[in-house]
């Protein structure tokens, strides 16, 4: 993979490859958590709700989002699901 990088040290230029990757990853897991988000906004039922709660804390175990983040989101979308 060739990265374009200032750095000049190799293990600089590794580093910077690894970021690359890892941005990747980290932004294809966040575009598949807002689409199971989506999903359960679009449809919501019990469901849908298991499998996006599911997947934020999926998401915020593996420090993709905050705890915090995924408790207001989690809370969010069970009182939409009581409405």
């Amino acid at each position: 993979m060739e990265v374009k990088t200032l750095a000049n040290i190799k293990s600089a230029i590794k580093r910077a490859e690894l970021n690359v990757k890892q941005n990747e990853k980290n932004s294809a897991q966040k575009s598949a958590l807002r689409t199971v988000i989506k999903a359960f906004k679009a449809n919501p039922t019990e469901e849908a709700f298991r499998a996006a709660s599911a997947s934020i804390d999926k998401a915020a175990s593996k420090g993709l989002i905050h705890k915090n983040k995924a408790s207001r989101d989690k809370s969010r979308l069970a009182a939409k699901l009581a409405n």
